[in-house]
């Protein structure tokens, strides 16, 4: 193997993030499983309990947290890949710096002040979309590599979808300030849709704070032993999310082979390639929890149009989709595959050792 295409020792890398079932969790899981990370430097959950730790490949950062404690566990490696943040902990980037590691850091953009002086420790940025690195560089960072997130494609059903779609699910998962996975506009477009043979399947890990009362939506409530089974059933998914940094709940069943519906903005529409599953975005954006709490002066909401969404459904509900289906297959296939996703990222990472 050439210089420019060798790889890096995964084995001698931590990802640093949550255990638990958030999407950052899973983004966790998808690092070891995919690109065979072995150490896990985990940080205690904010919003869910914390899945048990398996020492010693797992460690958590927990209160009181001594240097040399990190340092016997950071010894050995060659870097550390920071999901969302570089400071999940104190002692975290000091240890790294002081020990010669490469600091790497997956960002996301709805949650990147590029003004905090934090995020020149990173040594590399690794956006997962085109959003996050077009973020990255308006605040002038150009120690950036745009890399297709390593999604672990064996966890996910292969769906083949033929003919019109009659049953559409929505993923909302935990339903947050700002409703970010548009489910109250899922709810309110499906109403439009005036064919009493459709049917929607809402899954939430929570109760809603609104009520659902269509008797065509079937709600079901709690969280999945396999994420495969959140695309098992339905012939498209309705997943018109307002604001995303990477966004597992439209790339998943895209990947799956499910026609998605989403809404026509940066990334979700990087992922949905056919325009007519997009719906038009609402004329008016609205400042997100991220801005309001934050300062993050880019973190608007993009909401979908209600009547372009009924639109979108109505026509999924009258239209073949096999060929949609198909398409998303082939994107799922050839830009995630595992072993292409190992390559890329570990001759990247290969590249910033050397240089």
């Amino acid at each position: 193997m050439s210089d420019d295409h060798k790889s890096v020792d995964f084995s001698k890398w931590a990802v640093v993030g949550f255990k638990d079932d958030t999407g950052l969790g899973r983004m966790s899981r998808d690092i070891q499983k995919v690109l065979g990370v072995t150490k896990h430097l985990v940080s205690p959950s904010e919003r869910m309990p914390t899945s048990e730790i398996q020492s010693p490949r797992e460690f958590l950062m927990g209160p009181g947290l001594n240097q040399e404690t990190l340092r016997k566990q950071m010894d050995g490696l060659e870097g550390i890949i920071c999901l969302e943040r570089l400071h999940w902990n104190e002692l975290l980037v000091p240890t790294a710096k002081q020990l010669g590691l490469k600091v790497v850091c997956v960002p996301m953009w709805e949650w990147f002040r590029g003004t905090d002086p934090e995020w020149r420790d990173a040594d590399l940025f690794l956006c997962p979309n085109r959003k996050s690195e077009e973020v990255l560089h308006s605040y002038g960072f150009k120690n950036t590599v745009q890399m297709a997130w390593p999604l672990n494609l064996d966890l996910l059903p292969v769906r083949t979808i033929q003919g019109n779609a009659q049953t559409f699910i929505h993923n909302a998962g935990l339903i947050d300030h700002d409703d970010r996975k548009g489910t109250q506009s899922v709810v309110k477009a499906f109403g439009k849709v005036r064919n009493k043979d459709l049917r929607l399947i809402l899954r939430l890990q929570q109760e809603a704070p609104f009520s659902v009362n269509d008797p065509r939506v079937d709600v079901r409530i709690g969280n999945l032993q396999n994420p495969a089974d959140l695309y098992k059933e339905g012939d498209a998914a309705i997943q018109p999310s307002r604001m995303e940094g990477l966004g597992f709940m439209v790339l998943e069943p895209v990947c799956c082979g499910l026609p998605v519906i989403t809404t026509d903005a940066e990334p979700m529409n990087e992922y949905v390639q056919q325009p007519e599953m997009r719906a038009r975005p609402s004329l008016i954006k609205r400042k997100s929890f991220a801005w309001k709490a934050a300062s993050i002066k880019h973190a608007y909401l993009t909401s979908p149009s209600v009547s372009s969404l009924a639109r979108v459904i109505q026509w999924c509900s009258k239209n073949d989709l096999s060929r949609i289906s198909e398409e998303n297959r082939n994107y799922g296939w050839t830009r995630h595959a595992s072993q292409q996703m190992a390559r890329q990222w570990g001759v990247t990472l290969n590249h910033l050792l050397e240089n």
